[in-house]
């Protein structure tokens, strides 16, 4: 007898080409709301780090009891104006211009500068930002670097400051600014640099990991493309290249413990600077020292500094 053939039936497939369509749309539609939201997240956080201002001076020379100051303000080359104070010391002895860091103005620096001026320096602090700054946004550096060279032609014009030896510190964005106009200008003869960057996009990213944490590595990629369109003007001055032409200035770099990304960049910095250089690994940088002995011996360590590297008379 002979046998039947089995006829053999197609199962249907279970992934039907309309389905797997349809599937791929819906990632992808995903993917771009998540890169949309990211975007938007990034672009907020960014334009929240370069507007940020802090214009609070919670102390001034007048309530600290400082009666041998003046006021000095001055204008930047966009025509901003800029609010000074002149701590007066010993006539004919040199300057010392602090500039403050990020989210900060000068009054966080009256204790050093009034620690510098009674050793007898001429002490000159001022403000990045300020209502008739005419600066919409930071690009956290070399905007502040253009301010710092106003500044320093400002205060070696006025009587009574030797105009050949400025001493100049800074902090972060100010101390980006110390270091890359010690390097344009032959005035300056001293240094001191607490928690300096090389880029300002390592600011950046270092003020969006404070915020945030640990963003994820898109969001990180994102915001900093965002970052780089908002400042694509900007002219970021090569700190890293200019170093040798500090060559036989005396420079102080200091890192703070508190801060471990800008303290990293600080040590790459302070490894390619000539000599004569020291560097100083504290604890706490500047912008988080309130008062007591840490405050105190930072102080110390920046006055001496000065004491030794920028004589009151001579030049």
């Amino acid at each position: 007898m002979a046998r039947r053939r089995s006829i053999a039936v197609a199962t249907p497939s279970r992934f039907s080409p309309v389905l797997f369509l349809r599937l791929l749309k819906a990632l992808v539609v995903l993917a771009l709301v998540l890169f949309v939201v990211l975007a938007g997240v990034g672009g907020f956080l960014t334009y929240r780090v370069v507007t940020t201002k802090n214009l609070v001076e919670n102390v001034t020379p007048e309530s600290a009891f400082q009666s041998n100051y003046e006021n000095l303000n001055f204008n930047d080359l966009k025509g901003g104006e800029h609010e000074g104070w002149l701590l007066v010391g010993l006539k004919g002895a040199p300057v010392i211009v602090l500039c403050p860091g990020y989210d900060s103005n000068r009054s966080d620096l009256l204790s050093l500068g009034t620690f510098l001026r009674q050793n007898y320096f001429n002490v000159y602090l001022f403000n990045f930002e300020g209502r008739k700054a005419k600066r919409s946004f930071s690009d956290l550096g070399p905007g502040e670097t253009d301010v710092l060279l106003a500044a320093i032609g400002k205060i070696t014009a006025h009587d009574g400051i030797n105009p050949n030896r400025v001493g100049v510190y800074g902090v972060t964005t100010g101390g980006f600014a110390a270091l890359a106009a010690a390097e344009q200008s032959p005035l300056v003869k001293a240094l001191v640099v607490d928690n300096v960057y090389e880029h300002p996009r390592q600011a950046f990213q270092a003020q969006v990991t404070q915020i945030l944490g640990r963003p994820s590595y898109l969001f990180r990629v994102l915001s900093d493309a965002e970052f780089r369109i908002l400042t694509y003007r900007s002219k970021v001055p090569p700190v890293r290249q200019n170093l040798a032409k500090l060559q036989d200035m005396p420079k102080l770099f200091i890192a703070g413990g508190d801060t471990p990304t800008l303290a990293e960049a600080t040590r790459s910095l302070y490894d390619l600077a000539p000599e004569p250089k020291r560097m100083l690994v504290l604890e706490y940088s500047q912008s988080a020292l309130a008062s007591g002995a840490d405050m105190k011996e930072y102080e110390n360590q920046v006055l001496n500094f000065f004491l030794q590297n920028l004589p009151l008379r001579g030049d």
